[in-house]
């Protein structure tokens, strides 16, 4: 049986561990402008994109897709930016575009180009493998910035999908409590039996005052300055969505409370599981019939 093949465009260091990973597994790999690594003596390093995409079937994309909306996730700074209208250019019918998730723009386009589309990250184990290292990342980085003990903190968190649930079970031990926003009743289900307390707007003059931390789980507005000003004067905001995010760059300025915006959090903090998972879910999927 002949070896499933894979090429692995850009990214940082997640890619390059998916890629050792997927090799380590019978595939053969190549990459394209990902980041310097010891690789395997196994896999290839292509010299142009179109020379990539010509070995493989499959395409593994980075996450995320693009910082810009306008070139391909490239954490390389020597590499030239390569730009998505090229690599879809580039891209063919009988290819296979694996991705975390795509935007609606980008859909059409592949799909216009024929391309089949494979949107790992809405995938139940990446979900919640990716979704519990995003809260082991998160709990160091407000361990590190908080200047206070979290078992003297309350909690108030924005959102209780797959990282708001991993995120309210891991820190809930730790902390004094935590209180939920959330508008899903059936999530508030599920965090009402795991200890966590949600409420509404008629709660916030009296449960916002009482956080010292803010966790935003949310890539929308759900709390506005008005709100923050209610705020205890110490409490320090955590953005861990992907863009729109949920506070303006500029809330600290605005608000004066300190406001951390950090997305991406697996491939920050555990790049090796990370990029592990993504291989783990490329090749449950592809055994499946990718």
């Amino acid at each position: 049986m002949e070896a499933l093949s894979i090429t692995i465009l850009g990214g940082d260091l997640r890619q390059c561990y998916a890629a050792e990973y997927l090799q380590s597994k019978g595939f053969r790999v190549t990459c394209w402008h990902t980041p310097e690594f010891p690789y395997h003596p196994g896999i290839v390093q292509a010299d142009s994109l179109a020379h990539a995409l010509r070995r493989s079937d499959t395409i593994l994309a980075p996450t995320p897709l693009s910082k810009d909306g306008n070139n391909l996730f490239q954490a390389k700074a020597d590499c030239p930016p390569c730009p998505l209208d090229r690599l879809w250019e580039e891209l063919e019918a009988e290819h296979t575009f694996a991705v975390s998730n795509l935007p609606k723009k980008q859909r059409q386009v592949l799909e216009s180009r024929k391309c089949h589309i494979l949107t790992f990250g809405s995938l139940p184990f990446f979900q919640k493998e990716n979704a519990r290292l995003t809260a082991e990342g998160l709990l160091a980085e407000v361990i590190r910035c908080t200047p206070f003990a979290l078992s003297s903190a309350n909690i108030l968190l924005l959102g209780y999908g797959c990282c708001g649930m991993s995120i309210g079970r891991m820190f809930l031990p730790l902390c004094r409590g935590i209180y939920l926003i959330e508008q899903d009743p059936l999530k508030e289900n599920a965090a009402k039996k795991d200890g966590v307390c949600p409420i509404h707007k008629n709660d916030y003059s009296k449960i916002l005052p009482q956080c010292q931390i803010l966790i935003n789980t949310i890539p929308a507005s759900v709390l506005g300055m008005t709100h923050l000003s209610q705020m205890d004067s110490s409490c320090h905001i955590f953005d861990i969505a992907s863009a729109p995010f949920g506070f303006p760059a500029d809330t600290t300025e605005k608000c004066l409370l300190p406001y951390y915006r950090i997305p991406g959090i697996p491939g920050r903090f555990s790049p090796v599981t990370a990029g592990r998972i993504i291989g783990q879910t490329i090749e449950r999927t592809t055994e499946h019939g990718l």
